[in-house]
């Protein structure tokens, strides 16, 4: 008797799981490293001395990342196999990282090390925006239930990791200096994410009628758009997710800028950065495992909610007073990045059509993108310790606004539910 695609994915459900938790080991040591809240910005202004080369890593991360998202899902099918091109990126990932250590290590006297740099950053940015379209949509295949859960033990593992190697780099960096310990942190994520690309490859997906890609032209770029527009036009969730992830972007915009502006403008010092990576990571794995325990009986709608709440309060304490609360405010930042990202990650899946979650995923992610770059560009270059209390409001504005039109013109609580693909019914 032939076994069905459905049979197959529920025969290996576990085992996908397993491997989806153990690759997060390799992404959350990454990102500990190179995300914007983290040491990468402290590094690039090392290495260069240039006032512009922080605030430039977090508008390169903000637009590569989601730049890679649109252009990969624009070549997407809906219910498309998605398994080689989660590999064939979390490859490219990879290559990413060897290339950001080489970097640092062969070309730091050369008078074009942050070009260098930031051209080997952004192609570990751009492969990490360009591979979750396919992941999405493979977590939404073989992962049929317990997505919510999933994406919670996923943010928490990695953070974990995370975690782990900030610690080991605070070490490395007591040691070595900021960009002595940053390489030595490297080299562990570049051993641990090629470890981790064994359960990528490992995962199970159903086998599919291979179909060739068109190549990527304008044509495919404007279908997409096209295709994003009809999605929106039809579906009042989607419009009210949209609008409120325009508005409410500020917050996640400036929360990178916390430790820049604490070390220059408020003479505290660098060390503390591991200390406050450490906050945000737990904090974060924390926020992260909120969400599939509140959304069961509320929703996601409202842990979406509390992401931004979450980040409110971290703004909030800073305006207060940075120094005494300095700590706090990278707890409640992490709480609300964890709390949001997780959120966001299932409204994806839920609210999409079943087959569909990357390019929802995408496209609900694009939303940000014009706060999230025009943000950190005000914030680098316009803003001085006599109006940081004002761009601060503006945060706090923000984070009001976008709660105010979820609990307001959202409708839909979005529950997690059971869905399989329809040509795997």
């Amino acid at each position: 008797m032939t076994q069905t695609s459905s049979e197959y994915i529920k025969e290996n459900f576990v085992f996908n799981y397993t491997m989806f938790i153990l690759d997060s080991i390799g992404f959350g040591s990454a990102f500990a490293l190179l995300i914007p809240l983290s040491y990468t910005p402290d590094v690039a202004y090392e290495i260069s001395g240039v006032w512009f080369a922080a605030p430039s890593v977090i508008i390169i991360f903000y637009f590569l990342n989601i730049f890679g998202q649109f252009i990969s899902s624009s070549n997407r099918k809906k219910e498309e196999d998605s398994k080689l091109d989660v590999i064939k990126w979390g490859i490219l990932e990879r290559l990413g990282f060897v290339l950001i250590y080489l970097s640092i290590n062969y070309f730091l006297d050369s008078s074009f090390i942050l070009a260098i740099f930031l051209i080997t950053y952004g192609i570990f940015v751009y492969s990490s925006g360009a591979i979750l379209p396919a992941y999405f949509d493979l977590v939404s295949r073989v992962l049929y239930k317990h997505r919510a859960i999933f994406f919670a033990a996923n943010l928490t593992t990695g953070s974990l990791a995370g975690f782990l190697v900030s610690r080991y780099v605070d070490f490395r960096i007591q040691e070595k200096g900021l960009v002595g310990g940053f390489s030595d942190g490297l080299l562990v994520v570049i051993a641990i994410t090629s470890l981790s690309l064994i359960p990528l490859i490992l995962i199970r997906e159903p086998k599919g009628i291979s179909q060739n890609k068109k190549k990527l032209n304008v044509v495919i770029i404007k279908n997409k758009l096209r295709d994003w527009y009809e999605i929106y036009k039809n579906s009042t969730d989607v419009k009210a997710i949209a609008l409120s992830n325009i508005v409410s972007v500020v917050p996640e915009s400036i929360t990178p800028f916390f430790t820049i502006w604490l070390i220059s403008y408020y003479q505290v010092d660098a060390t503390k950065i591991g200390i406050w990576v450490t906050l945000l990571l737990i904090s974060q794995s924390l926020g992260s495992f909120i969400v599939p325990i509140l959304a069961s009986r509320l929703g996601f709608k409202t842990t979406y909610i509390f992401g931004l709440f979450f980040h409110f309060i971290a703004s909030m304490l800073f305006i207060l007073n940075p120094l005494i609360f300095q700590n706090l405010i990278f707890i409640f930042a992490g709480l609300g990045s964890g709390t949001f990202v997780t959120s966001q990650s299932n409204i994806s899946v839920e609210i999409g059509k079943v087959g569909d979650a990357g390019n929802t995923n995408a496209m609900l992610t694009a939303f940000r993108l014009p706060g999230l770059i025009l943000g950190p560009f005000i914030f680098a270059y316009f803003v001085n310790l006599g109006n940081i209390i004002f761009f601060l409001f503006v945060s706090l504005i923000s984070s009001l606004l976008g709660i105010s039109i979820m609990q307001y013109r959202m409708k839909n609580k979005i529950f997690p539910q059971v869905r399989f693909w329809s040509k795997d019914s």
